[in-house]
């Protein structure tokens, strides 16, 4: 990946990146893999239509797909549990995953010159997308059982290799986009500030929810 300086705050509760067409490409790419995978895992032969109008799914089982699984993991290790949150809260999560994901795709399209700029909510939208492809990706790389010292010493010619690559920027442009975030922090009056911590960290709080342990 080419280096860029990431996501800075721009005025007031604006957040803007420029991107290498290159690097533009590659989150492209990368976002609409997520949109497409998600919108595999669909609800067929749905027989309560006001179930599926409130977003009750007829899945009560994880994705066989190992990365979709990771995308939507078992929220209980109890079988029991974990089919029926299931039920109430797949739909949800999937659609604002893809949401998140559209957002991402949407801002890169109508870039200028790979400039992105984003206000507080879109802001979010890519915090969420990019952990999910990073997730994605950390299935892809087995994070779970290679540590990062051993993911540093792919061969050059390794195809994995270009996957860490992409995986570690795309950490980095995470964090620039956190700390751009919390940069607004710090012009907040002290009685706003802790409710813009709070949404911050409750933000913090669902990406590790959802499995974020593969990030490094």
């Amino acid at each position: 990946m080419t280096a860029t300086e990431g996501f800075k705050r721009h005025g007031d509760h604006s957040y803007i990146a420029q991107f290498a067409e290159s690097e533009r490409e590659v989150l492209l790419n990368l976002c609409e893999q997520i949109i497409e995978l998600l919108a595999e895992r669909t609800d067929h032969g749905h027989d309560d239509p006001l179930a599926a109008m409130v977003g009750i799914t007829s899945h009560d089982s994880p994705p066989e797909d190992e990365v979709l699984h990771r995308l939507l993991p078992n929220a209980y290790a109890d079988q029991v549990d974990a089919s029926e949150f299931r039920r109430y809260t797949e739909a949800t999560l999937r659609q604002k995953k893809q949401a998140h994901a559209i957002s991402m795709r949407i801002h890169l399209k109508s870039s200028d010159d790979g400039v992105v700029d984003l206000d507080h909510d879109n802001a979010n939208a890519w915090l969420g997308a990019i952990n999910d492809i990073r997730l994605a990706l950390g299935v892809r790389l087995k994070v779970e059982n290679n540590s990062h010292e051993e993911l540093e010493l792919l061969a050059p010619d390794d195809p994995l290799r270009g996957v860490y690559a992409v995986y570690t920027w795309l950490g980095w442009l995470q964090e620039t986009l956190l700390s751009a975030l919390i940069d607004d922090v710090d012009d907040v009056q002290a009685g706003n500030a802790t409710s813009v911590l709070s949404r911050l960290a409750a933000h913090v709080v669902e990406i590790v929810r959802h499995g974020d342990d593969g990030i490094g």
